[in-house]
């Protein structure tokens, strides 16, 4: 099977669940066109690690069975006449590169695209982005991409129920994981040799998402260990408590990290966190690190998310500071071995990425 998936996340970020299935669809032998967002001489402006994506070549093929183009446009990408002429140019650069049997789409800025592409095509709902700030016509802009649709999926329950309220036919297809990629432990990264244990840590990006507080009170349920946050995204995003709590000498900050580094500092953990405010958009998140906390046998503290709602066995859940703080102090005391390891990799073992992106198949063809 052909398939074109058009992300909202580039190729090169942090991994999200367009980089998972398209790898997963990949794996199984199928033919997957993974689509960038467009890059235009203005992006580079705003955001010169695209320079690249401009610059350099238009194609790449990172694995077997997968091809990612970055498709490069005219700018501005914001204004409608050339936004109509972008769209054009992105669907006929799709079938200069193939001729899909389906079309899995993420993200609003789809809309524009997926009407000018063959069906079957299906949107995949990742996050409720008319709860984020600023995004007045969120809500219009998905309307556009769900009549383009054939097929309508969401990562969790509240976006499912969402978008059910709404009188669309939306299937739930939760995230996974492929637990054997974060199954070793290994040595403990060089980064971290010398800092005193436990290790509590956050992995993920660092954004106006993170509730300081929370991860205040994971570091102080430490008791003299050490909080470990990897990811990037440092500065503006983040809120002034939040960059006073990273400057602390008992906090280890490692910044982004490659895909491939993920795994071993995700198991050198003794509690991984979760620690997002209470937001609407967070609540109807599916954070893709609660199940990678569990394939690497890490127990897990998190917020009330749809991660939890989905794998709430697994995970001891806190909806406010102390709560946290004191879920991480249980998590920390209990006694931890090989079989409390092997049961949390063994719900994590249940989902695999593959499974997704089947569900996401079928879904798409059953229109």
């Amino acid at each position: 099977m052909r398939a074109t998936v058009v992300s909202s996340a580039r190729w090169s970020s942090f991994r999200l669940s367009k980089h998972f299935i398209a790898l997963a669809l990949a794996a199984q032998g199928h033919d997957v066109l993974f689509v960038d967002p467009p890059v235009s001489p203005l992006s580079v402006v705003r955001s010169p690690q695209r320079r690249r994506e401009l610059l350099g070549p238009s194609d790449e093929r990172p694995a077997a069975n997968l091809r990612v183009w970055h498709p490069r446009v005219l700018a501005p990408q914001s204004h409608p006449a050339v936004r109509a002429v972008n769209d054009r140019l992105i669907a006929r650069g799709i079938a200069r590169r193939q001729d899909p049997d389906v079309v899995l789409a993420f993200g609003l800025e789809a809309r524009g695209v997926l009407p000018r592409l063959p069906a079957p095509r299906l949107y995949h709902c990742t996050d409720s982005i008319e709860d984020l700030p600023g995004q007045a016509g969120a809500r219009h802009h998905e309307e556009i991409v769900i009549a383009a649709a054939d097929a309508v999926t969401a990562c969790s329950l509240p976006l499912t129920e969402q978008l059910r309220a709404r009188g669309v036919d939306a299937s739930y297809v939760p995230h996974g994981c492929d637990e054997d990629a974060f199954a070793s432990r290994g040595e403990d990264p060089p980064e971290l040799r010398g800092r005193p244990r436990p290790w509590v840590g956050y992995v993920g990006s660092l954004n106006f998402r993170i509730d300081a507080d929370m991860l205040d009170a994971a570091r102080r349920a430490t008791g003299g260990g050490t909080l470990v946050v990897v990811g990037g995204a440092f500065g503006p995003a983040l809120d002034p408590a939040a960059r006073a709590l990273l400057a602390q000498d008992d906090v280890a900050v490692l910044g982004h990290q490659p895909a491939e580094r993920l795994p071993a500092l995700t198991a050198a953990l003794d509690v991984g966190l979760a620690p997002y405010g209470d937001h609407p958009f967070n609540r109807k998140s599916f954070p893709i690190k609660i199940p990678q906390y569990l394939a690497a046998g890490v127990p897990v503290v998190s917020t009330p998310n749809g991660a939890t709602d989905e794998l709430g066995d697994a995970v001891a859940i806190a909806g406010d500071t102390s709560a946290f703080g004191d879920a991480v102090r249980a998590a920390l005391a209990a006694a931890d071995d090989e079989h409390a390891r092997e049961a949390r990799r063994a719900v994590a073992r249940r989902r695999p990425w593959s499974t997704v992106a089947n569900e996401l198949l079928r879904a798409a063809s059953a229109t």
